[in-house]
């Protein structure tokens, strides 16, 4: 009776440590290929998280761009430090022969709640939102039935003049802080989760003159941009991001909230900044499956 009731104990043990270690495993989630643009700068490779989820039709002609060639040889015209790396054409600038200049798109700043979707809550009230989470892989901001995506550092939005339907392809890709006060006011496409430090070496423009390049040769370049399930898979990255709804990232937060580590001698008031808590992303672990 007692080697049996051992044998179920170990049995119960073993089990339980085999869930441990598939829900760890499954925590982590591969970014599918097709989700990725590859930005191909003189500085280093840059790798975006496409924002189909949350702007269609946007992200939509992101990718035909990156299809045609359009941002092939663009160059950063106005970059200004710690906030604003843009990309594109200027006025009269030629774009490449074989590409035709992009038509205005219709914004997308904000949408209904989804009915039924996984989403984290990061904080609730937000100083500019009624609440701040996490879905798909974004930051969003909430407040009544609508959503939206938070201008976060990383994110890539599309560039516009005063009208709102006036973007078409030049991206713009917030750096260095969180310039919330462009929430629901472009439309993002996609977020920076990979090569960030290539960012870093694009050549920048004056503040006092509002970042712009006037001469191109003064500016950093666009050498490619590829969407990645065009890639030969030996070019690919493979990359796998932690799930905002698993009990690891949940772990992550409250950590974030309680501040416990012995090196802080104030502990916060247990709110949390949805731009602070960066996603985990990392290079796959196992090897990928086969198309």
């Amino acid at each position: 009776m007692k080697l049996m009731s051992f044998s179920r104990s170990l049995t119960a043990v073993c089990a339980a440590f085999a869930f441990s270690t598939q829900a760890a495993a499954t925590a982590w989630q591969p970014v599918p290929q097709s989700q990725l643009a590859y930005v191909q700068l003189e500085q280093g490779a840059v790798l975006l998280l496409l924002a189909d989820t949350f702007t269609p039709i946007n992200t939509a002609q992101f990718r035909q761009l990156i299809r045609d060639g359009y941002y092939d040889g663009a160059s950063f015209y106005r970059v200004i430090d710690q906030f604003v790396l843009q990309a594109g054409y200027l006025d009269g600038e030629k774009v490449p022969a074989s590409v035709k200049r992009p038509t205005a798109t219709k914004a997308e700043f904000s949408w209904p709640v989804p009915a039924s979707s996984k989403y984290t809550l990061v904080q609730t009230p937000d100083l500019l939102a009624k609440e701040t989470g996490f879905r798909a892989g974004f930051a969003v901001g909430r407040e009544g039935t609508q959503e939206w995506l938070v201008h976060c550092p990383n994110v890539v939005n599309f560039a516009r003049n005063e009208q709102a339907d006036s973007a078409s392809g030049d991206i713009a890709i917030m750096q260095g802080q969180a310039p919330r006060h462009l929430d629901r006011n472009m439309s993002v496409v996609a977020r920076v989760i990979w090569g960030h430090e290539a960012l870093n070496a694009v050549r920048r423009g004056d503040k006092a003159q509002g970042g712009m390049l006037e001469q191109p040769t003064s500016r950093s370049r666009i050498v490619k941009m590829s969407i990645g399930s065009d890639l030969p898979v030996s070019q690919q990255i493979h990359l796998e991001m932690l799930d905002t709804h698993s009990e690891e990232f949940l772990l992550q937060l409250a950590k974030a909230r309680k501040r416990e580590n012995a090196f802080y001698q104030y502990h916060g008031n247990g709110q949390l900044d949805v731009c602070y808590q960066q996603i985990p992303v990392r290079v796959q672990t196992t090897k990928p499956d086969k198309p």
